[in-house]
């Protein structure tokens, strides 16, 4: 029944998916628009499938509030994680710094003149760049990642790891991270389609890049399922993950990229370290412990 669940999941994602893509293709460039819709798939197909095709329904989709410390707690790691992660491009020579955030504010006031428009004409009134850069860079790393980034996140925690991994893993413990990562992997990939690519790559490197991205999703995977687990809330799971794409963000204001390639060797070697650390300290044996506890409760 939960395998037949499941199946039913990947179905409804994927009709979802496919819709808003070539939606966001119709529409061109305000397709880009649509994307940010994308997000919310994998929470739109746990919810249809809870309600309809599924026994249990939301008895085991941890939503309770939990615990404040737990929040803190994953934040921070998240927050740490980041940080790491631009130490090892820095050291890899990925990306240099420029800590007057100028380099990212002359490129995005050259995309705003490419497409016809005045960068100062879209500020309120009163603000200038640099105003509204501090505003971004501070609130990724708090107050944006409460709202909205509780909603962004919960648009996939509490379909991939909250319905899609628990399956995954009652069929086997590897099915579950190595599978749950990979097929994670493969969900991003269609926003190629509608996310203008900045860096042309020759196939070997979109082939070596596509293996390096597919062993850090399944790292990264392996973390957000560890703090859902570890949690028990679906919540925390979603503050965690927003954490480090808005970290990501913010902290790469005061970067120039020189080699993307690299940079997500980077951050592979980051999520592999940080996967490394769990197991040695023996905390990925909570899987073992949480599933054990689900099935004789």
């Amino acid at each position: 029944m939960r395998s037949k669940s499941l199946v039913i999941y990947f179905i409804i994602l994927c009709l979802f998916c496919a819709a808003i893509i070539i939606g966001a293709k119709a529409l061109g460039q305000q397709g880009a628009y649509l994307a940010q819709v994308y997000m919310l798939t994998p929470a739109i197909a746990a919810i249809i499938t809870r309600l309809f095709f599924y026994e249990p329904r939301f008895t085991d989709a941890n939503l309770r509030f939990g615990r404040l410390k737990d929040y803190l707690k994953y934040w921070f790691l998240s927050l740490v994680i980041v940080t790491s992660s631009y130490v090892l491009y820095t050291l890899m020579g990925s990306v240099s710094w420029d800590f007057t955030g100028n380099s990212f504010i002359e490129q995005l006031t050259r995309q705003f003149a490419l497409s016809g428009q005045d960068i100062n004409d879209n500020l309120p009134p009163g603000f200038t760049p640099q105003m509204m850069l501090m505003i971004f860079f501070i609130g990724g790393l708090t107050v944006f990642n409460i709202m909205p980034g509780v909603i962004t996140g919960f648009g996939e925690e509490f379909g991939h790891r909250g319905f899609m991994f628990p399956l995954l893993y009652k069929v086997s413990p590897l099915v579950g991270l190595i599978g749950g990562g990979l097929i994670w992997f493969a969900w991003h990939l269609p926003l190629i389609l509608v996310i203008p690519q900045t860096v042309e790559y020759s196939m070997g490197q979109i082939l070596l890049n596509a293996i390096v991205m597919a062993i850090g999703s399944i790292c990264t995977f392996t973390y957000l399922a560890y703090v859902y687990v570890k949690s028990r809330n679906v919540f925390v799971t979603s503050i965690a993950h927003i954490v480090m794409n808005n970290a990501s963000v913010s902290i790469g204001y005061f970067v120039v990229l020189n080699n993307q390639l690299v940079a997500n060797m980077g951050l592979t070697l980051t999520m592999l370290i940080v996967v490394a650390i769990l197991f040695y300290m023996k905390e990925l044996s909570v899987f073992a412990e949480y599933f054990a506890l689900e099935e004789s409760a």
